[in-house]
């Protein structure tokens, strides 16, 4: 079965992640990339977490650590298969969003590969089957999209405001965001 495609607002969301290695370092660039307010818990911690603003405490994960704040979703990272089983069940019971990386049995949501300029945001996904699938597909993208489509989105943003306030018909209002669009498009494909 496929995973639904849901965008989720992270910014100043507390999360937690669980686990300290090369893998949970990624995991944690991302999810600051979106804003989160991220929580580490690992007894060890891999080379460049302290240059990260992430809140970290050095030891082994603890159930309470799933209890103790309202998280809005926990990743495990940390190689170790019971502890990743404990967090993964502990927050299936709470109902809380879980990721165990490399292992979607234990998911109730994966990371997609991701392409991000700004608030654009595009998602792809093989379920977790095959991060090589998702990797090449996010490459085929890159490639056909022009670079600058977050200040694209931005512009498009303002000038829907501004149309909204002037033109009460919504076929006009489409007519002109439609060509605004085009418009910016093809200045965008020019350069």
């Amino acid at each position: 079965m496929s995973y639904f495609p849901l965008m989720i607002q992270l910014d100043r969301q507390p999360v937690l992640l669980v686990g300290g290695g090369r893998t949970a370092l990624h995991k944690a660039r991302i999810l600051l990339a979106f804003g989160a307010r991220l929580q580490v818990v690992a007894p060890v911690l891999a080379p460049g977490f302290q240059d990260l603003p992430v809140q970290v405490e050095k030891r082994k994960f603890v159930p309470d650590d799933i209890v103790r704040e309202s998280w809005r979703m926990v990743v495990a990272a940390t190689g170790e298969r019971k502890i990743n089983e404990r967090v993964s069940r502990l927050c299936q019971e709470r109902k809380i969003p879980v990721n165990v990386v490399d292992n979607p049995a234990l998911c109730s949501f994966i990371f997609p590969a991701l392409l991000k300029d700004r608030e654009v945001v595009c998602a792809v996904s093989s379920g977790g089957r095959s991060p090589l699938v998702t990797q090449y597909v996010k490459t085929k993208i890159q490639q056909v999209l022009p670079v600058g489509l977050g200040s694209l989105n931005e512009q498009m943003g303002i000038y829907r405001q501004q149309v909204k306030a002037e033109e009460l018909d919504p076929n006009k209002r489409r007519k002109l965001l439609q060509e605004k669009l085009r418009e910016l498009v093809e200045r965008l494909t020019k350069k």
